[in-house]
């Protein structure tokens, strides 16, 4: 009989568990998903971690391989969120863009898209696009100085963050997405009718077109993900250091005020997104310490 030895993260375990949720409700509204492919790429996305943990189990040795193993996450998060669109549009067909223009409406008694568009300029539509699309790039670089830091100090023993902020980010990602299902919008950009569009400058354009290629999923207003991740690396960027925490947060900021002045979300998504990352976060670290303890290192045999 030959063994095989299977070592699972738990970022693997929750990628692949949040996938065959998606999975299964694909398949009960099989009849609505309008693109059944996103269903098998779900899927594929869920799958992808059990071969990484079998690989893992080899224990490479060099860097680049342990980099391509521990950051291959990023390709199931990516996958993931590229194939929503149609499940939501099964799950939840019915867009709430209603409940939170009136819930902006009911708290600033106006719409704040509209209320902005007397500072508008080219430039700072450039400098909050360019802070807006950096998003993408927050987890990534605290992930890769947290992975650096446990390389450094692996030969002493001491205990690893990158897994625990591995799993911790991924929940947050997929707790936003679970929101998507629950109040799918497509936002004030669709939406809300402007005195004129958003001046644009050459900066902003370029990327404008580049996210409209890039998301395939456009009901991914509510709650503000792009809030959500970002409040979560500062987070955990001061848990890190002061220096890593001021080196992220004056784009944060940035992230933070590009929500709504460029249209991207209504203010109720903003707000919805730092009440769900304070909860998020300190309930993820928690879960990652208990699914850590009972261990994930797991044989099968064939």
């Amino acid at each position: 009989m030959l063994q095989r030895r299977v070592l699972f993260t738990p970022a693997d375990l929750l990628t692949s568990a949040f996938a065959l949720v998606l999975v299964a409700a694909g398949i009960l509204r099989l009849g609505a998903v309008s693109d059944p492919l996103s269903i098998l790429l779900v899927a594929a996305a869920g799958l992808l971690p059990l071969g990484v943990a079998r690989i893992r189990a080899g224990a490479p040795a060099s860097v680049a391989a342990r980099v391509a193993l521990d950051f291959s996450m990023i390709a199931s998060l990516l996958v993931i969120f590229d194939n929503l669109g149609p499940l939501i549009r099964a799950v939840n067909p019915v867009d709430r863009d209603a409940w939170l223009i009136a819930s902006d409406r009911w708290i600033f008694g106006t719409d704040p898209t509209r209320a902005l568009e007397a500072l508008a300029t080219p430039f700072i539509s450039d400098v909050l696009t360019v802070c807006y699309a950096l998003y993408y790039f927050h987890p990534i670089v605290l992930a890769g100085l947290l992975w650096a830091d446990d390389w450094r100090e692996s030969r002493s023993g001491l205990a690893r963050e990158f897994p625990r902020f591995a799993f911790t980010i991924l929940a947050v990602f997929y707790v936003s997405y679970a929101g998507y299902f629950a109040v799918p919008a497509i936002g004030p950009r669709y939406t809300i009718r402007h005195d004129a569009p958003l001046p644009r400058g050459a900066v902003s354009r370029t990327i404008d077109s580049t996210l409209d290629r890039l998301e395939a999923n456009k009901r991914n207003c509510f709650p503000s993900g792009h809030t959500m991740v970002t409040v979560a690396v500062l987070i955990e960027g001061a848990r890190r250091s002061r220096r890593t925490f001021l080196g992220f947060l004056p784009f944060a900021v940035g992230l933070l005020a590009a929500t709504v002045y460029c249209r991207f979300h209504y203010v109720t998504d903003v707000l919805a997104g730092l009440v769900l990352v304070a909860v998020t976060v300190p309930l993820a670290r928690s879960a990652y310490a208990r699914v850590a303890a009972a261990g994930t290192s797991l044989q099968t045999s064939r």
